[in-house]
């Protein structure tokens, strides 16, 4: 046995130093007051009694003393603050690691969460834990991490703080002494494999969950005018379900439409949308027994649509002037060729076979245009025909090209030009190296195609109209709403302020030329930074958090990190328990004139 406050000699010393005491104390007799009495007849009486009784006398004062020894004694030991491996155990220092992965917010049969279950058993291991058992407390997110400590308070705080979260996870770069245990209390759904040494506490259990994996709001269909929603639904669920989804705009319900999704499918719903319709725009799900709440929920953002002022530049092009007519938010102008001057109130121009020979003042696009200087293409070289039959490269993610398709369009014959390499200057579409559609990425934007209609088909595409909306709509600053993930969300817009959906001002950082901050659920933002914004659609929208039956690991032999030990507690608790049990009892006895 070992003491914590003081040395074994000391503690040997204030129990003999103790006893003495007591002992003396015990037998300190007292000088009783001289009193004359009148005769002392029943006093003989009481003497004779008295000595008849001397045995059990002896004894009443034995017992007395042991207990009063055994008191003084137990309450020395206490101070002393013993410690004995038998009764509670060796020390142990035990790094205790929480998986906050946003999969443990799954619901469990008890209608609590995988999280909630995780804190439990935490919980169980600090507070069962012996007196001179350390921790170390962290999670899989970085943000907290104790100190070795055996301060439970502490411990507990720092786990009251813990959350799942969106933060990338990762267990938490701790060099462990060689007689430290690590112990990991997770689902298992994030981790392929653990360290060698590292014990798994499994709060794993099957759920079904029925989740929106992708949401997205475009215009196309018959109305090229209308808006249309895609919203992806899987299933990572044991059974059919009866699925509910609701459309909302700005917090008006849209639609309902009852859906039924079979066992790990994904369902794709397509509503068509109302041409006017603008702003923020939620998608929601709803199921029986759905384990995960996080993904029911999906965000976009749809801009509102302005007039454009269109001046086309044509010799004549009858498909032009249709198709640009057609488009309701335009508002066209048509000039020959010679008549063109560059006018500020255009919003952008359209160019059918002819450039100017200085670049525009407004965004422009250009059909098969001569090579000008300003187009980054050679204007000294006569451009070379090359004969085209299929477009073999074209870049989808360009907002020009969003949902724009060249499979199977002919394009018999197109111009060759070089280009400069400049990081301005960007070839979305080419064939066989023969750049088909370029763009200019600087301020103001232009557009040009090397074909004519007359040398393809892709102006009777289904895709064609969609280019032209995408173009328009990156001319005049429709950006696509930026879709990012929960968790740390970058803007590429630098120093700028962030703001949520509701006008409330979000903390963000500026890092490497980026905004970033912190999302931990769907929600729509808006990013400002001068002139420029941007509107951010924040969604889950993630496989392998939504499968919450993908657990890969297996808990292996739990019982070795519960505590093997006779007492949980130190031992002075139970010391002093012990001695006021005595003090108790020593007081009914006296009462009872069983001790002196």
């Amino acid at each position: 046995m070992t003491f914590l406050a003081l040395t074994g000699w000391q503690v040997l010393l204030l129990c003999a130093a103790t006893s003495l005491l007591v002992i003396w104390l015990f037998f300190l007799k007292l000088r009783y007051p001289r009193v004359s009495v009148a005769s002392l007849l029943l006093w003989r009486r009481v003497l004779e009694d008295t000595q008849h009784r001397s045995l059990l006398e002896r004894l009443r004062r034995l017992l007395s003393l042991l207990l009063t020894l055994t008191i003084a004694l137990l309450i020395v030991l206490a101070f002393s603050q013993p410690n004995s491996d038998t009764l509670t155990g060796a020390p142990r220092n035990v790094v205790l690691i929480l998986d906050t992965a946003l999969s443990m917010a799954g619901a469990t049969a008890d209608g609590k969460t995988r999280w909630l279950h995780a804190r439990a058993r935490a919980q169980q291991i600090i507070e069962s834990a012996g007196a001179t058992d350390k921790f170390l407390l962290a999670d899989t997110s970085g943000r907290i991490s104790t100190r070795m400590t055996a301060d439970r308070e502490e411990l507990l705080a720092a786990l009251e703080m813990m959350s799942p979260t969106a933060a990338t996870m990762a267990l938490p770069a701790i060099n462990p002494k060689g007689t430290w245990e690590t112990i990991f209390i997770s689902d298992g759904a994030n981790w392929a494999s653990l360290p060698a040494g590292v014990q798994l506490l499994s709060v794993f259990e099957p759920a079904n969950n029925i989740a929106i994996t992708g949401f997205n709001i475009d215009s196309g269909g018959s109305d090229l005018n209308a808006r249309i929603a895609h919203v992806e639904i899987t299933s990572y669920s044991s059974q059919s379900a009866d699925v509910v989804l609701t459309l909302s705009n700005e917090s008006t319900p849209i639609i309902r439409r009852a859906l039924t999704i079979d066992v790990g499918k994904t369902l794709l719903a397509t509503v068509n949308l109302s041409s006017e319709l603008s702003g923020g725009i939620r998608a929601q799900i709803e199921s029986i027994g759905d384990a995960l709440a996080l993904d029911d929920v999906a965000v976009d953002y749809v801009p509102p649509q302005r007039e454009v002022q269109v001046t086309l530049v044509t010799s004549g092009n009858d498909y032009l002037e249709t198709l640009l007519s057609l488009e309701p938010r335009v508002e066209l102008r048509i000039i020959q060729p010679e008549m063109y001057r560059d006018e500020s109130v255009v919003d952008l121009y359209v160019f059918d076979r002819f450039a100017p020979n200085t670049a525009p003042s407004r965004p422009a696009l250009l059909f098969k245009p001569p090579g000008r200087a300003w187009l980054a293409g050679t204007d000294r070289n006569q451009a070379l025909r090359a004969v085209v039959s299929r477009v073999t490269a074209w870049d989808e993610s360009h907002p020009i090209l969003k949902f724009v398709s060249f499979i199977d369009v002919d394009i018999r014959s197109a111009r060759h030009l070089d280009f400069a390499t400049e990081a301005n200057i960007q070839i979305v579409a080419e064939a066989a190296q023969t750049p088909l559609i370029v763009t200019g990425e600087s301020s103001p934007h232009w557009v040009m195609v090397n074909f004519d209609f007359e040398e393809s088909d892709f102006s009777v595409r289904p895709g064609f109209p969609i280019f032209m909306k995408n173009v328009i709509a990156w001319f005049v600053g429709e950006s696509l709403t930026l879709q990012r993930r929960v968790g740390m969300v970058e803007v590429p817009l630098q120093q700028a302020s962030i703001k949520s959906f509701d006008g409330e001002s979000v903390a963000a950082t500026t890092n490497l030329g980026s905004t970033w901050f912190e999302c931990l659920e769907p929600g729509l933002f808006v990013a400002s930074s001068g002139d420029a914004s941007l509107h951010v659609a924040v969604n889950l929208s993630s496989h392998g958090i939504s499968d919450l039956n993908r657990s890969m690991l297996v808990e292996q032999n739990s019982d070795a990190t519960l505590n093997r030990r006779l007492l949980h507690r130190e031992l002075w608790v139970y010391l002093l328990l012990i001695s006021i049990v005595l003090i108790t009892l020593e007081w009914w006895t006296y009462h009872r004139r069983i001790t002196v």
